[in-house]
């Protein structure tokens, strides 16, 4: 009898306390519970088990798991634009406390993008209580890898530094320089009261950031900034998984680059399952269900009958292989 195929699911902060809990009413109903955060398939004798299922909650467990050869990895979580994939305690709050978490950033996230991601400084840094390094646009290092957003913003903002440098700025560009499109401004010089805005923690990581581009909002204003990423734990992984899927916000658009990449550095033969917008549908419940049904993703044949079903979903993000 062959050895049973082993499915990692990584659960995600937050995402573990919706969409993971109903995983785990899935395999509590379906599998035979065994050892903490382990079920077999079918239920019965572990002996006749066609898949081991472990449920992993930490960024050094999630690590391990793609690693781990011949291993399905499924990540369910925030893409935190593109940040990276980010864990957590069970029921944190959407803005923790200091008393719980007094670094910040937090160390949470699994770095596997590109050098830099644009961010919200509202929707994101204030919203979460984050304070993530900025990435200086106007000093973008030789070769720095960047998503083609940041690319143009970059380009942007250069050349408006550069005709303010030789004094080429409009005579209205002059007087008003925080409505030069495209510079790179200083949030504090420009809204100062955004700039001096606290989150919930208490502190105001805006004071001091930048942002390039403004996004008029009915309540709130919007301002994009550049916040530094990198790949140094991916590029740390061998990728021995035979599988990883990702239904996360946009995962193809933030990281399909860096972990084709590594793939080939790695000569890794895994599998990637990618989402190319907002996946709302239960994923990981779909993709167990596919593997209990006999699919077998880390085939042509099972990878496209896998798709047929996730991207059979509403809001299923779509879905793609890479």
């Amino acid at each position: 009898m062959a050895a049973p195929q082993k499915i990692i699911l990584a659960a995600g902060l937050e995402i573990r306390d919706s969409q993971g809990a109903s995983m785990l009413q899935y395999l509590g109903k379906e599998a035979q519970a065994g050892a903490k955060d382990t079920w077999t398939y079918p239920k019965g004798p572990v002996a006749k088990a066609k898949f081991i299922i472990k449920v992993v909650y930490t960024m050094d467990e999630f690590r391990k798991a793609l690693d781990e050869a011949g291993a399905w990895v499924v990540y369910e979580g925030h893409s935190r634009y593109g940040q990276g994939p980010a864990f957590g305690d069970a029921r944190i709050a959407h803005c923790p406390p200091k008393s719980k978490y007094p670094v910040n950033p937090w160390g949470v996230h699994f770095r596997m993008g590109y050098d830099a991601t644009d961010s919200e400084c509202v929707g994101d840094i204030l919203e979460h209580a984050v304070n993530p390094t900025e990435f200086d646009l106007l000093s973008v290092p030789k070769g720095a890898l960047l998503p083609e957003g940041l690319e143009d913003a970059a380009a942007l903002a250069a050349a408006a530094e550069s005709r303010r440098k030789k004094g080429r700025l409009s005579r209205t560009e002059r007087k008003t320089p925080c409505a030069v499109v495209g510079a790179w401004r200083d949030l504090k010089t420009c809204f100062a009261k955004v700039a001096a805005e606290k989150t919930c923690r208490g502190d105001t990581p805006l004071d001091g950031r930048h942002y390039y581009k403004r996004i008029p909002g009915k309540t709130k204003d919007e301002f994009i900034t550049a916040v530094k990423v990198g790949r140094a734990d991916l590029d740390a992984s061998s990728l021995k998984c035979a599988v990883f899927f990702m239904p996360s916000c946009s995962s193809k658009v933030h990281y399909r680059r860096a972990l084709v990449d590594r793939r080939k550095a790695a000569r890794s033969k895994c599998k990637f399952f990618l989402t190319s917008s907002v996946p709302l549908a239960n994923h990981a419940v779909n993709f167990l269900k596919a593997a209990f049904a006999g699919i077998d993703p880390s085939t042509r044949r099972g990878s496209e009958a896998f798709l047929k079903i996730v991207n059979g979903e509403k809001r299923s993000g779509r879905v793609r292989l890479h």
